[in-house]
């Protein structure tokens, strides 16, 4: 199947980027220390000696924060500021690596090096911020407009129902397509991204433009490739979550369960990459099809 030796081709040049992974890696990790640093020493400075920090050690719920908000609302504001500076910073920083991913697969042979990778980064970024702005419009167009419909319709149906079955059918369905329809849009602007890359282009709003067309003629053969390493990425997760919870309730030391979280992170990082060499690929083997 075609598909499948794609699916190969992009798996094998995951394997020849490790380098990359530990780029990724580094770089967020970094990111990371940058942006929990301040937030910790500003909860332990107001929680560390309370009560309230064995609440928040046994779990989080709706009361707890309002609570919490109630009881501290000169804190949350600081808060708030410390958390939406760095989601912004940290949405950056991921239009700025996918640069470097593409522009380093698109080197098929060459040793990835950090300057290199940098220099991609730096090179595709405002094209992808431009690609960025655009997604905005589709998942607007997507979610606001063509999945509200759809619940609409679901809420219609579950709202005379005779069972609770109907009501937990309905909802699942619900939630199943709006999963669906998120890889979809997210799939569509994956290669575009790609699609710049590959020619060169600076031009986003025509790259887009000519994907629908491309899409259009190849659209069931890219999402199923696009679904198998989302596959392995929710399989991941699950092990991840599986191990990590035990692991907490049976008191191992937080060193082993950081590096059970740095594994995981890993992974996330592999399986990054592997979305985008398959799609490199697909997009390379359907280039001189007529599109």
């Amino acid at each position: 199947m075609r598909v499948l030796k794609i699916f190969g081709q992009g798996f094998s040049t995951t394997n020849k980027k490790v380098r990359m992974i530990a780029y990724l890696w580094f770089i967020n990790f970094i990111f990371s220390i940058v942006v929990v640093t301040p937030i910790y020493f500003l909860l332990n400075k107001d929680f560390s000696r309370s009560m309230m920090a064995d609440e928040l050690a046994k779990g989080v719920d709706l009361l707890l924060l309002g609570d919490l908000a109630y009881k501290h609302q000169n804190l949350f504001p600081v808060l708030l500021r410390l958390l939406l500076i760095p989601g912004v910073v940290f949405g950056l920083l991921y239009i700025f690596l996918n640069g470097g991913i593409i522009g380093r697969i698109r080197a098929q042979d060459e040793k990835v090096m950090m300057s290199d990778f940098l220099a991609d980064c730096a090179r595709y970024f405002f094209r992808f911020f431009r690609v960025f702005l655009i997604s905005i419009v589709g998942y607007f167009v997507v979610f606001g407009i063509a999945f509200r419909a759809i619940s609409a319709l679901f809420n219609l149906w579950s709202r005379n129902a005779s069972t609770q079955w109907t009501v937990i059918i309905s909802s699942n369905l619900e939630f199943l397509i709006m999963v669906l329809l998120f890889t979809i849009v997210r799939m569509f602007f994956d290669y575009v991204r790609v699609r710049l890359v590959i020619e060169d282009s600076k031009k986003t709003l025509r790259a887009t433009l000519l994907n629908l067309k491309f899409k259009g003629k190849r659209f069931f053969r890219a999402w199923l490739l696009y679904l198998l390493p989302g596959v392995i990425t929710v399989i991941f997760a699950v092990i991840y979550f599986a191990v990590y919870q035990p692991m907490l309730k049976m008191g191992f030391l937080l060193l082993i369960a950081f590096i059970w979280q740095q594994v995981y992170v890993l992974s996330r990082m592999w399986t990054k990459i592997l979305f985008y060499s398959t799609e490199y690929h697909f997009f390379i083997s359907e280039k001189g099809s007529k599109e």
